[in-house]
């Protein structure tokens, strides 16, 4: 038996602990011992009623005056607080101390930056995971992430020095055993790499040095639904009541299909049902996507990679609203690829329900979604691969 310890510290939503629990479940049932500590300790509320031992992640302050359109990966973490390093070595002190306590074997960092830079200074085996975001790819200086839009190489090495002059000072405040980092790149250096997503789907791939493995979230999560009148067309949809454009969204829904379910998850049920009428059910929370998406005509999403990936496995074309940059990079590469159609976060469409309405009756978006290569793969266990790190084997063949 070894310990496991899982890391989430940056990024929202449920996909993170979704799929981190998922993992840790498959891990126990191995017969190893897991812990969390997670940004958003209430998302361990999809864990149901299991037994787990949990922390509070320590976190950064965010920046007073953070940059609103970050270069590239150091330059997010320098809005998360990262140019600090006096609150960053605060940082790291929890982490170090939560392992202290805990005393595990391995940590698996799913964006968590700051524990996986602690596990380096303990000495601890890292691993990453995630959806492809959150692992960038290394280089020096650390790339661009917005590849169509001309970068003064300079100005991505301004940024790299800044990060690693607070993580060097960071570094000489803390008791560790590795050296500090000598560049920026090795902040985000791990000893495994692990995508829960695809290659045609990762925001900065397909790439070498890293792994695929699909989805690693039960799609059997959450309400069970289905559809109940043969009419078409059928849309799934997976919103955010934030998006100020959610009440738009919702009519054009109402206008152009015949039946529509909605999981829109933090919505109270009483909201919900009110919003419900007619051809369009709303839940309130996560729904099974199961067998729902291979009997619906389109998706529309925020973009989020787990439910992008689960509709091309379906081979369901996709509607996208993306809301921030991981999101515009994961359905700039849907496409691309013809599977989809997208508004970008900062493009405005007055008329919603004629987009809608025109991806419906597009058979090319439905052609490639059909076709996708995403559809011939099967999911391997993350959980497998880790446990081959806690047994000591090696990684690759």
């Amino acid at each position: 038996m070894a310990r496991a310890f899982f890391a989430w510290e940056l990024g929202g939503d449920l996909g993170h602990a979704r799929r981190t629990l998922q993992i840790a479940r498959e891990l126990r049932d191995l017969g190893h011992e897991t812990a969390f500590a997670f940004l958003d300790l209430a998302s361990l509320g999809v864990a149901g009623n299991e037994s787990l031992e949990w922390f509070q992640a320590p976190v950064v302050p965010p920046a007073r005056t953070p940059s609103p359109s970050p270069l590239n990966p150091p330059e997010i973490l320098l809005n998360r607080g990262w140019g600090d390093a006096l609150g960053l070595a605060g940082a790291l002190r929890g982490w170090l101390s939560l392992y202290s306590l805990w005393k595990p074997d391995l940590v698996v960092c799913d964006y968590a930056p700051g524990a996986q830079l602690a596990a380096r200074a303990a000495g601890l085996p890292r691993i990453a995971i995630g959806s492809g975001f959150s692992s960038p790819v290394v280089a020096d200086p650390m790339p661009a992430m917005r590849t169509w839009i001309a970068t003064d190489e300079s100005a991505l090495r301004r940024i790299d020095a800044t990060l690693l002059a607070s993580v060097r000072q960071a570094f000489e405040r803390v008791t560790g055993t590795a050296a500090p980092p000598s560049h920026a790149s090795e902040v985000f250096s791990a000893d495994a790499t692990l995508l829960c997503s695809w290659p045609e789907i990762d925001p900065f791939g397909p790439r070498e040095g890293a792994e695929y493995f699909g989805p690693q979230d039960d799609p059997q999560l959450g309400a069970a639904e289905s559809w109940r009148t043969g009419s078409r067309p059928r849309v799934f949809a997976y919103l955010k009541p934030r998006d100020a454009r959610f009440v738009a969204i919702l009519d054009a829904l109402r206008a152009v299909a015949a039946e529509a379910i909605v999981a829109v998850p933090g919505l109270s049920k009483e909201h919900s049902q009110s919003l419900s009428s007619g051809s369009v059910r709303i839940h309130g929370g996560p729904i099974a996507l199961g067998g729902l998406l291979a009997d619906a005509d389109l998706c529309v999403c925020h973009s989020g990679p787990g439910t992008v990936a689960r509709a091309l496995e379906a081979g369901i074309p996709l509607a996208l609203l993306p809301q921030q940059l991981e999101q515009f990079l994961v359905g700039r590469r849907v496409v691309m690829a013809g599977a989809g159609v997208m508004v970008a976060p900062e493009e405005r469409v007055p008329d919603l329900k004629g987009w809608l309405a025109q991806a419906l009756t597009r058979q090319d978006l439905r052609r490639a979604a059909a076709s996708s290569p995403i559809r011939q793969r099967a999911r391997t266990s993350v959980a497998g691969r880790v446990a081959q790190s806690l047994e000591g084997r090696p990684w690759r063949a």
